[in-house]
């Protein structure tokens, strides 16, 4: 769950008031995000009453001027209106509805989550937290419009696998190094191989370096004695 007009949907199924649920502005969220849930495919607000809302995600020309840092009058008015205006807002996302991105997005999470794509996509997929299967997600979609792409693949493993950097072998097109300062685990190792089987084509060659970087002429601070990889 991610939009407002979600929280609405699921409040009309539950036979619950969304009235009851009060919107707040919160400055912690995902900027990925609009909803600040624990789990992005929570369903039951029964016991919510309160939910954060990243109110820049999609709505900045709307809040731009009443979250500013310098502003602290009327913190109870500026609550109640931010209240009022995000449930107008919902309502009219439901009668509006989904965007079409958000609606391919939901339907390929669904597929991902029903085994459509096979058992090891679906468990590499449970590894990523909920901001970074939203990245994911959008990354797929993006691999759908333009087709496997470099650029894609680099751009997601920046994304998503922490302090890492990708090297395309200039004399060797078809091979790609990837360094990680991660240890190598289950985990790491399962994401990556997800990584490569979504957004690379089958003709490349790819090798992974875990901890330790593989030296490089030229650049001292990878050719240090016992912090090596051989290559």
């Amino acid at each position: 769950m991610n939009f407002l007009w979600e929280v609405v949907l699921a409040c009309k199924e539950a036979g619950s008031n969304v009235n009851n649920i009060q919107f707040t502005h919160t400055t912690q969220g995902s900027p990925y995000m609009e909803l600040s849930l624990e789990c992005l495919n929570q369903d039951d607000l029964s016991t919510i009453r309160e939910i954060d809302v990243n109110t820049y995600y999609r709505f900045y020309q709307i809040f731009k001027d009443m979250f500013q840092p310098e502003l602290k009058e009327y913190p109870a008015l500026r609550s109640s209106l931010t209240n009022l205006i995000l449930h107008m807002l919902a309502d009219n996302d439901v009668r509006k509805g989904m965007t079409k991105e958000e609606y391919s997005k939901r339907m390929l999470f669904k597929n991902i989550i029903g085994g459509c794509f096979g058992s090891e996509i679906r468990t590499a997929f449970d590894l990523f937290n909920r901001e970074q299967q939203e990245i994911l997600l959008s990354g797929w979609l993006r691999c759908y419009r333009a087709g496997s792409s470099l650029t894609i693949f680099t751009d997601m493993i920046h994304m998503l696998i922490e302090d890492s950097i990708v090297y395309h072998v200039k004399e060797s097109p078809r091979e790609i190094l990837i360094y990680t300062g991660l240890k190598k685990t289950w985990e790491t190792e399962t994401r990556l191989s997800m990584l490569q089987d979504v957004f690379l084509e089958i003709r490349y060659d790819v090798e992974v370096f875990y901890e330790y970087h593989f030296g490089i002429l030229g650049i001292p601070d990878t050719m240090l004695i016992g912090e090596i990889a051989m290559y």
